[in-house]
């Protein structure tokens, strides 16, 4: 049966999901800041909002809901998991629980969830002043300096930075004004997906797959993780949906609550 779906971001990775969605005969509704980005080609409406501000997001979606069409399900495309849970609770959604979205939008306390479940993670550090970075820079190599939250850009350090600036910048995206830096050498990215807690992806990635998931709490959705040195070492983990995942139609399903 044909759904109405919204899909937070329309970048061209999530594009690609997208004209799959259209395929399966679903009704589009894409949320994105910026007006000209490619997905919103394949939409039958489109919200001009930032798939990383839940509150603008969610209000959009209700207004939508509320005077234009009936939203069926949410699907997240990109690690914006605040965002999943606020329009998913303001439409009255099946969704991503509001302690899971929390945990996975701050970086620092998902390192520590890492921890407690047993996975090794990157060297990271959470970082004060422009002169902490310079001398991480020096100490060590294939570094990314963010946000704690999952705000702004990345920025993986060269040697022409101006990394006074760029700590500035970096801090200034981020709500609570929390720097991080992380060792980041580049990972392999895995979509799964977990039903009653079962983990469904790649066998030779389940392990991994299973203990990022007990570090979220995570029981029911997609899942994407970051992972290097053949799965030793979990760089990331997100609830949300990796545009190239396999798991799409499951998620759909979760989405809309036909389980």
């Amino acid at each position: 049966m044909s759904k109405t779906l919204l899909i937070l971001s329309a970048d061209p990775a999530a594009a690609e999901t997208a004209r799959r969605i259209k395929a399966l005969g679903h009704t589009l509704v894409i949320c994105d800041a910026d007006p000209a980005a490619p997905g919103f080609a394949l939409a039958d409406s489109c919200l001009i909002a930032d798939p990383r501000a839940p509150t603008d997001c969610a209000a959009a979606a209700e207004r939508y809901n509320r005077k234009i069409r009936r939203i069926d399900g949410v699907l997240c495309l990109t690690d914006a998991p605040l965002t999943a849970a606020a329009v998913t609770e303001r439409l009255r959604l099946p969704g991503l629980a509001r302690h899971v979205a929390e945990l996975a939008d701050d970086r620092l306390r998902l390192k520590r969830a890492f921890a407690s479940a047993g996975v090794a993670a990157c060297w990271h550090a959470e970082i004060f002043t422009p002169q902490e970075l310079q001398r991480a820079a020096i100490a060590r190599e294939n570094l990314v300096i963010k946000p704690v939250e999952r705000r702004g850009a990345e920025h993986r350090l060269g040697g022409a930075d101006d990394l006074a600036a760029l700590f500035q910048t970096v801090r200034a995206a981020s709500p609570t004004e929390r720097v991080m830096i992380e060792q980041y050498p580049e990972p392999v990215r895995v979509a799964a997906f977990l039903e009653n807690g079962e983990v469904q992806g790649p066998a030779q990635w389940r392990d991994p797959i299973s203990r990022a998931a007990s570090a979220l709490d995570l029981r029911e959705g997609p899942l994407t993780i970051e992972i290097v040195e053949n799965g030793a070492v979990l760089v990331d983990a997100s609830p949300h949906l990796s545009p190239d995942s396999e798991f799409l139609e499951a998620a759909i399903r979760l989405a809309t609550g036909e389980k």
